[in-house]
């Protein structure tokens, strides 16, 4: 929990510390899936290598197969896949999409209701989504940040979800959505879990603390000087603004953070003059508001459908197993 919580804590502040516990209960992160995601999004890890990390327990290498041709693969794709699969998203992209389907994967082994996780991860999917296209038409940015920037979002809520699943229930039954009926419910906020996912990861304390203060909307006195904060915070109010159907985020720092995707004035002929990189930029979120996004990567299996019956399957086991160990117990 160094680095991220310390600087944004006070001695007398437990909810990181209930954070980093809900993080640790839903993840058990293997070193060798925190070594790749390290290595990769630091340009220090070859396609070889990459190759050569992929083998640690729980690994979906599916994924990146399914991630690359847009359609399934086989449960267990050959290395010539694979090969082809990580050449093709690139080795930041793979290992950006890897860490979403690993975090996804640990939630839904937890078995939770389909009503629960079915809408978190489809918005998720969709501000992932939205994120990488802003990522790849800004040029500070690029497509792997864009899409860590969406996952950020609803990392922790999806986190919450697997440590407790009742009590996620009883706070979306709520209906409350004020920040201090997080706190209460789970004893920490959704913003802190998901910066505490970055940072367990691999991707590193700045990138983390950037999170927390972009997701949670901090005012972290001279952190905020850091430029991949400000990055950060300027690139979550871009993805939630197109997210929105809007053209650009109101706060005019973050607008000026990419210059380059602000709509020009009007020309002078009268006429609203849209660039060709904004025009492919806007229809491509268009989509993904009008038809929600089709990424179905960050699942054990290629659609929502057949990974709901895989969740319930666990959970059925799960139920199974639990009655014989009470009925063994009480013998």
């Amino acid at each position: 929990m160094e680095s991220v919580a310390s600087q944004l804590m006070d001695d007398r502040d437990t909810s990181w510390e209930r954070a980093l516990d809900a993080v640790r209960f839903t993840l058990r992160v293997p070193s060798a899936l925190s070594t790749l995601i390290r290595g990769s999004y630091a340009g220090i890890i070859m396609p070889k290598d990459f190759m050569r990390l992929l083998g640690f327990p729980g690994c979906n290498s599916a994924a990146l197969v399914r991630a690359a041709h847009m359609q399934p693969a086989k449960e267990q794709p050959n290395t010539e896949e694979l090969e082809a699969a990580v050449d093709q998203l690139g080795v930041r992209s793979a290992a950006v999409m890897l860490s979403i389907n690993f975090v996804c994967q640990s939630v839904l082994d937890s078995s939770p209701p389909e009503k629960l996780w079915t809408p978190i991860m489809r918005d998720m999917m969709n501000e992932v989504e939205v994120g990488y296209h802003f990522g790849m038409s800004a040029d500070s940015l690029g497509p792997e940040a864009g899409m860590l920037v969406g996952f950020s979002q609803w990392a922790g809520l999806a986190i919450l979800l697997g440590r407790n699943h009742r009590d996620f229930s009883d706070w979306i039954d709520a209906g409350s959505p004020e920040r201090s009926q997080q706190l209460m419910a789970f004893g920490c906020e959704a913003y802190q879990a998901g910066s505490l996912v970055l940072q367990q990861l691999g991707f590193g304390a700045d990138i983390a603390t950037a999170a927390a203060i972009s997701v949670g909307e901090l005012q972290a006195g001279l952190i905020e000087a850091s430029p991949q904060v400000q990055t950060w915070r300027a690139a979550r109010q871009w993805v939630r603004a197109l997210s929105n159907g809007e053209n650009y985020p109101a706060d005019k720092a973050s607008q000026e953070a990419f210059p380059e995707l602000v709509l020009p004035v009007m020309s002078e002929l009268g006429r609203d003059a849209t660039p060709e990189h904004l025009a492919m930029l806007f229809e491509a979120i268009a989509k993904v508001r009008n038809e929600k996004s089709r990424w179905t990567w960050h699942l054990p299996k290629p659609s929502y459908e057949d990974s709901a019956r895989e969740v319930a399957k666990y959970r059925s086991t799960r139920a199974q197993s639990s009655a014989r160990t009470l009925t063994i117990t009480s013998r």
